[in-house]
């Protein structure tokens, strides 16, 4: 085969670069809910399947790119054109179940953050919609040649088969881009109306719904891979011309799933600026009083954002914090050292005059935002 590696190297570079960026992010991710929170739940859990898919999705496309992906066929042997559209083939079928699981998971995130059932029942539907069409897509993949390998054969000759119009799963492709972006719209767009009751600052309100929005990033590449799919049904030069589907594919499943895992990191980036604070407070006296000073300031916004009722349905009614001399492990001479701690619980908050007969505490759900 000659190969011309200019041509390959789009889509190694897109393709190993946002692979590692997704395993870190789920790492990450993992570790706050695992050892810094000790709530690992289902949505974490289709975050790691998610990844599987991925992972595997990306063991297929490099296995492409040694086999012609975004070669023209002049270039290559017939038998290598069959491996190519045949890793392709099954690439495109981890595709859907990837961006479902993507999506899910954080569709599961804002469901245990929502408070009031219009914004449940908002996402249930949206999520409804999208895996019936995902799930339709992906019959229809699996079922657009039979036997499915001739999908692939008949590039080295096989007549024994039968494949679909190539027309009929375009159309079916450009169907379930539409709902993927539809569903990305919904899930950005819902945590505005999630985070607008909760008592907190607004300017958190904003930051909070930004955060929570970020797993709709991915729509900006369905929507750019979608004019693609259709140079695919009317070209000979399969492999050469899915260069550019592959790699919006890959950034928007990797985005998607990084993007899910950005919003539970909140707990690691306040442990990490605690550290800093105390590694910068060591220098000196200085720098310790400075930072006593900066410590002071952040307690102080944290009460201010109200962040810890960021579910509306639950009041604090204790807190703990512990007041140190100057951040030192012992006081310098001539000073005493004070410390205090304070016991936190918080109960269901149930306004004046409601029936509470029959209601579930929710306590036990977990909120969004942590402090640490």
């Amino acid at each position: 085969m000659a190969q011309d590696p200019d041509k390959q190297v789009g889509i190694l570079a897109v393709t190993l670069i946002f692979f590692v960026l997704a395993w870190v992010s789920v790492g990450l991710r993992c570790y706050v809910r695992i050892s810094m929170l000790n709530a690992f739940g289902a949505d974490d859990a289709l975050t790691i399947c998610s990844l599987i898919f991925f992972t595997t999705g990306i063991g297929l496309t490099l296995k492409g790119v040694t086999t012609g992906f975004g070669q023209h066929l002049v270039d290559l042997t017939y038998p290598e054109y069959s491996q190519g559209i045949m890793y392709w083939c099954f690439a495109e079928i981890l595709y859907v179940p990837t961006v479902a699981l993507i999506k899910v998971s954080i569709a599961l995130y804002l469901i245990r953050i929502a408070v009031k059932p219009i914004h449940i029942w908002t996402i249930c539907l949206s999520m409804a919609l999208f895996l019936t069409y995902s799930v339709s897509f992906f019959v229809i993949l699996l079922m657009q040649c039979r036997p499915i390998s001739f999908y692939w054969r008949q590039a080295l000759g096989e007549k024994n088969g039968v494949c679909w119009d190539p027309n009929i799963v375009a159309g079916v492709a450009y169907g379930h881009g539409g709902t993927s972006v539809l569903t990305d719209l919904t899930l950005g767009i819902i945590p505005a109306f999630i985070v607008a009751d909760f008592q907190i600052t607004k300017r958190t309100k904003i930051a909070v719904a930004f955060t929570l929005a970020l797993g709709s990033v991915a729509s900006i590449s369905t929507i750019t891979r979608i004019p693609f799919l259709k140079d695919l049904t009317n070209t000979t030069d399969y492999l050469y011309q899915i260069k550019s589907v592959i790699i919006l594919s890959v950034v928007e499943m990797a985005v998607g799933i990084i993007a899910c895992c950005l919003a539970t990191l909140k707990p690691l980036l306040r442990s990490f600026l605690d550290w800093s604070d105390s590694s910068l407070g060591s220098t000196g006296h200085l720098g310790s009083r400075m930072m006593d000073g900066l410590s002071t300031r952040r307690r102080t916004r944290r009460t201010d954002d109200t962040e810890l009722q960021l579910r509306p349905d639950l009041k604090i009614v204790g807190f703990t914090t512990i007041i140190s001399s100057n951040g030192r492990e012992s006081p310098p001479p001539g000073h005493n050292s004070l410390n205090r701690s304070v016991d936190i619980k918080t109960e269901t908050w149930y306004a004046p005059g409601d029936d509470t007969s029959g209601k579930v505490a929710l306590i036990e759900a977990e909120p969004a935002y942590y402090v640490r």
